[in-house]
């Protein structure tokens, strides 16, 4: 292979590189796309964790008010 055409081969090899760099970078700054790739289920476990500890504080307190009696 001669010179020029070396070149232009490694040009078209850089350009692809580029491209695929380009869209890397284009798919993380893409913040619907993440959003909608994210695994929610950690968030509702937290979320149901949450409304079960204030239900259970709700109870005790209002146990707590009675005297401790229960029913």
């Amino acid at each position: 292979m001669s010179g020029p055409d070396e070149l232009r081969l490694e040009a078209a090899h850089k350009r692809q590189e580029l491209v695929e760099t380009i869209d890397q970078l284009v798919a993380k700054t893409d913040l619907r796309a993440r959003a909608a790739r994210m695994d929610r289920r950690p968030l509702v476990a937290a979320a149901a964790a949450a409304a079960a500890l204030a239900v259970l504080a709700v109870v005790l307190t209002s146990r707590t008010r009675r005297g401790g009696r229960s029913r």
